[in-house]
């Protein structure tokens, strides 16, 4: 009763909490990923998309900055970044984040693989390499977990030990990938609550986590672009606050999760990502390149980001799975229809 009675919040008491909590961030933090500008802590990111279309290398990209560009002397303003990464190596992220920082002279995935990979750097030059790639990637707190032997609770007590050594600071945590985290998990209830104890822990501890999801194969081929996409995808729906999806476009200006082999053997990639869900406000899309060589990604600034209403169709379809109610269209919210129209009233335009 005593847990019960300080977990109820009066009005004064919630307010109080709501101020503390915006005090702790100062300012927007610097990236150029904007939906992680005015992100809170206790937020859980979603990403999604097709094999060789450059997963990894977005968050990469993505966390090393975040972490590069927060560094002040106000603690609520830096920001310690980790990447849990069950699938890659320690030594492949360092090799991507090298070649994506640009931390050794003209040097691309292609180059890596043929000099480094064949040895046939010699050892003096080894040496200034790694000098430079230190005095460029070093210096800030960004670290690589190797979690191939960790499961998903293992993850949450590292949120929680680095909580408590960095009491003030922002926390971001990539998982890489979110299913291999959940491997010891059995059954669907077992993996459904790993995920919310993830979610759980975010919002204790304060920390933030971006995951990798692998896709649902039926929705691969019936081309679902909404959160049914995301293998697991009944709780990573309740429990994602920001999903996105790596998509393309069709000749008709439709999303579309297919991509065929000329696409991906290609050395840039040009593909959208696709806000699914945002409980913090309105969806979105941008368009964005990836250069394979560089493993970085481009933001096309020249493409006018699309604000777009929630898909109510694959919203109710997620539930209804869920559920196992098959969908029917009747099953559309109303709510959702008429915030669409009055958003069409203003302009916006809808699929």
């Amino acid at each position: 009763m005593k847990e019960l009675r300080e977990n109820l919040y009066t009005v004064e008491k919630a307010i109080d909490a709501f101020i503390s909590q915006n005090n702790r961030m100062t300012k927007p933090l610097k990236t150029e990923f904007e939906f992680l500008k005015w992100l809170d802590e206790g937020r859980m990111v979603v990403l999604g998309g097709g094999s060789g279309l450059g997963k990894t290398a977005y968050v990469l990209q993505l966390i090393y900055n975040l972490v590069k560009n927060n560094q002040s002397e106000n603690e609520n303003d830096q920001v310690i970044g980790i990447y849990a990464s069950s699938e890659m190596t320690v030594e492949e992220l360092t090799m991507r984040l090298i070649v994506n920082q640009e931390a050794i002279d003209n040097v691309s995935m292609d180059t890596v693989r043929k000099k480094f990979n064949d040895r046939l750097v010699p050892p003096e030059e080894l040496n200034e390499y790694r000098e430079k790639a230190k005095f460029i990637l070093g210096g800030v707190p960004f670290y690589f977990l190797n979690a191939s032997r960790f499961n998903l609770h293992s993850i949450i007590e590292m949120i929680k030990a680095t909580r408590e050594k960095n009491p003030h600071k922002r926390i971001f945590v990539v998982i890489d990938y979110l299913q291999l985290m959940l491997l010891g998990c059995n059954t669907l209830e077992e993996k459904n609550r790993a995920i919310f104890d993830l979610k759980t822990a975010l919002t204790e501890y304060r920390a933030n986590a971006i995951a990798i999801s692998a896709l649902n194969r039926d929705s691969l081929r019936n081309d679902y672009v909404d959160m049914s996409a995301f293998k697991d995808s009944g709780m990573i729906e309740y429990t994602t606050d920001i999903g996105i999806l790596f998509a393309f476009k069709n000749d008709k200006g439709k999303y579309t999760l297919k991509s065929d082999e000329d696409t991906k053997q290609q050395s840039e990639i040009e593909l959208y990502t696709k806000c699914v869900k945002n409980r913090l406000g309105l969806e979105f899309s941008n368009k964005v390149i990836f250069n394979k060589k560089k493993q970085r990604f481009i933001f096309d600034r020249d493409y006018t980001v699309e604000i777009e209403d929630a898909t109510a169709e694959g919203r109710d379809r997620v539930f209804n799975e869920a559920l196992e109610i098959e969908f029917e269209e009747d099953n559309v919210s109303e709510k959702s229809i008429k915030k669409a129209e009055e958003l069409q009233k203003q302009g916006f335009e809808f699929e």
